[in-house]
């Protein structure tokens, strides 16, 4: 079982569910790409853009797999974002403040 859903931050969330020993692992991949299906998804070159995720567990619903692999999926892109924002926010504070300021 798998699905797309998002666009989410402007990314798509591709999931699948796997069974194994009679429960479901959930997986996620998030794309800056629309694709057809969890199995063509291509996660993009660029760092820190696409991910490949595994979900939070064993479930006794693929529907459950899903929404746990989709869950970590919507984390990553919040804490991704929020990584972004607090590195731009660093690299301000490092840049050296010219002499004449300081004096």
């Amino acid at each position: 079982m798998d699905r797309v859903t998002g666009p989410f931050d402007g990314h798509f969330v591709a999931s699948s569910a796997s069974e194994i020993g009679g429960r479901y692992l959930g997986f996620a991949k998030v794309c800056c790409q629309r694709p057809r299906s969890f199995w063509l998804a291509t996660l993009c070159e660029q760092p820190g853009c696409c991910a490949h995720l595994c979900g939070g567990g064993l479930f006794d619903t693929p529907e459950a797999a899903l929404a746990s692999a989709e869950l970590m999926a919507q984390n990553h892109l919040r804490n991704r974002t929020v990584d972004v924002a607090t590195a731009g926010d660093a690299a301000m504070a490092l840049e050296p403040t010219p002499l004449a300021q300081r004096l």
